[in-house]
């Protein structure tokens, strides 16, 4: 590609995702007055001014649905969908595997059982998450311990140890919910192992925002480097980069933001392994495109399949109910249109 092309090219990355941003910033606006109690954009707007500025221009009952269960539920579609998204890409260059997925290394599946194991032993909404976000980043050091520290084919035993980890925990949390209460405890395993926003407080969002957000940085800081993993080992090494440690930095920030999401929100698929083969399929291979684009896209995502999870039916509906029969087809309309996978 010439300096031309690659320039023009470079513009029309820009302006793609200047536009997604705005789109972003328009859905955010559109989904604070959606929803069973719609709301008017002018109210809306009010109901915030309202919170600081201590007015009564609108009802207690508005206020407290636009600033105190909208807005952060709004803000933590985006920083799940963005965190799943950036993890999914990570996980993808650093296996070198297209079909990888923020539960690669059985994350997903760990702090689903710290989650489960916390409600059946009664613990509040701060315990299940904490026991979520503390199974999930163990299972990750059980990973690497089951996969050694050296020797050949490293990756291959990281995904292997990584599956049977993972089938590890979705077994336990099978067997949680055969000695769960049908009555009490059931119900409440199976609807957050359905995974949904509608929990969602400041509290919530305040006390899981950090491991994304680190994750996060940690992954846009390295995109630059990601794409040196597809080269040999020997090569990357000429490179001044250490393999193992940038391999071990990725996947626990993708690993951190998968469990930190889980323990909000319970497990949300498709994300992590639909939004980044988009970004690839308009903006190139290079993951220093990809991972900043696969953050304001799978923030976008979510948002949309979460407001739409709430406004569909007066009975909502889990929001990855509705990411999976999304992403499903969508997966399939870019294999047809792309010819295949995209590593």
């Amino acid at each position: 590609m010439d300096m031309e092309s690659a320039n023009k090219k470079r513009k029309w990355n820009t302006r793609r995702s200047l536009a997604a941003g705005v789109i972003t910033l328009v859905a955010c606006a559109v989904s604070l007055g959606m929803g069973r109690y719609a709301i008017a954009p002018y109210d809306v707007l009010r109901a915030i001014c309202d919170l600081f500025t201590g007015s009564d221009t609108v009802s207690d009952t508005m206020r407290h649905v636009v600033c105190f269960v909208r807005v952060p539920r709004i803000f933590g579609a985006l920083l799940c969908g963005a965190g799943l998204a950036a993890a999914g890409a990570g996980f993808q260059a650093v296996f070198a595997n297209p079909l990888a997925t923020p539960d690669t290394l059985g994350v997903g599946n760990a702090a689903s059982f710290g989650a489960v194991a916390a409600i059946l032993m009664g613990a509040g909404r701060t315990g299940i998450q904490s026991s979520a976000l503390f199974c999930g980043l163990f299972s990750v050091c059980l990973v690497y311990l089951f996969a050694g520290t050296g020797g050949e084919n490293r990756t291959l035993r990281l995904v292997l140890s990584g599956m049977i980890i993972g089938s590890f925990f979705s077994s336990m949390v099978s067997f949680a919910k055969y000695v769960a209460d049908p009555q009490d405890e059931l119900p409440s395993i199976t609807y957050w192992l359905l995974g949904s926003l509608k929990n969602m407080s400041w509290p919530l969002l305040l006390s899981g925002a950090g491991w994304i957000l680190a994750g996060i940085v940690i992954l846009l800081l390295f995109r630059w480097k990601l794409d040196a993993l597809m080269l040999s080992e020997e090569e990357v090494k000429s490179f001044g980069i250490s393999v193992h440690g940038f391999r071990f930095m990725t996947v626990a920030a993708s690993s951190a933001i998968t469990a930190a999401v889980v323990s909000m929100c319970g497990q949300i698929g498709w994300i992590g392994l639909l939004i980044p083969h988009f970004c690839r399929m308009i903006y190139g291979g290079s993951n220093k495109d990809v991972i900043p684009s696969s953050i304001v896209y799978g923030a976008l995502f979510l948002l949309i399949t979460d407001t739409a999870s709430r406004c569909i039916t007066a009975s909502e509906i889990p929001a990855a109910i509705l990411t999976s029969l999304i992403g499903a087809p969508l997966f399939l309309i870019l294999l047809a249109k792309n010819g295949g996978l995209r590593g």
